[in-house]
């Protein structure tokens, strides 16, 4: 019985089956790293990969940036059918990222499978590098305690900072009340007392010099993070 394809109609449909290959072929693997849709890190070497539905202009500019900072850097588009058209166009795009040395992967879902195909291998370009960019996507990757995105999903990123203020929010709860010093002395992260000072998501109330509390419900977090909320419970 021939298994039934799947028409992709989003991004993010390319996600899970491209990270379960990364998995498979032993990359450790984050989405939505530093405005990039996929980091994959093997042997100590980052590759990156943008996902698109389907080919354009604006999936190679985004891979000509990421250029500047991985070694290897793929477009991941949906597999075109079997339409002379699209096989012609194919042909050409992949003539184009050759000569960029981009590399390309196509991803067909099926009813009960899923198929990534490497078309082409990207090259190592001499594009001039971007030291710092390349140092925050890694300093990110490796902050991030789970993974909790979705390459190519539109709505709020799990960064490695909001992980970290979740962890606080959880601490709190458990505490009431507490000092950077007292939070950090249960496991919270080392810039805690600039997380609660800062206080981005307006998570917190500072109640005293250096005594803070949590200042929403945990309810309105666990909707949004549930699984990163019941993670830091567990660790509290």
């Amino acid at each position: 019985m021939a298994l039934r394809k799947i028409k992709i109609f989003k991004e993010e449909d390319l996600y899970d089956p491209l990270r379960k290959w990364l998995v498979n072929n032993g990359y450790e693997v984050q989405a939505e790293v530093q405005s990039c849709d996929v980091v994959a890190i093997k042997d100590d070497e980052m590759t990156i990969i943008e996902l698109k539905k389907s080919f354009n202009l604006q999936l190679v500019y985004q891979c000509m940036e990421r250029q500047k900072i991985g070694k290897y850097v793929y477009a991941a588009v949906a597999a075109p059918t079997k339409n002379k058209i699209k096989i012609k166009n194919l042909k050409k795009a992949e003539a184009l990222l050759r000569s960029l040395g981009i590399g390309l992967i196509l991803i067909s879902l099926y009813s009960t499978s899923s198929l990534v195909e490497v078309r082409l291998q990207p090259a190592v370009v001499s594009t001039r590098k971007n030291a710092k960019k390349k140092k925050q996507v890694i300093k990110e990757f490796e902050n991030r305690t789970g993974e909790y995105n979705v390459g190519g999903k539109q709505g709020k990123i799990v960064s490695a900072y909001r992980e970290s203020a979740i962890h606080i929010y959880c601490l709190l709860q458990k505490e009431i009340e507490a000092s950077p010093a007292q939070l950090i002395k249960l496991g919270a992260p080392a810039n805690t007392g600039t997380i609660l000072r800062m206080n981005h998501y307006g998570w917190f109330h500072k109640i005293a010099r250096a005594k803070y509390t949590f200042d929403v419900d945990m309810s309105e977090i666990r909707k949004e993070f549930g699984a990163v909320v019941n993670f830091f419970e567990s660790e509290v």
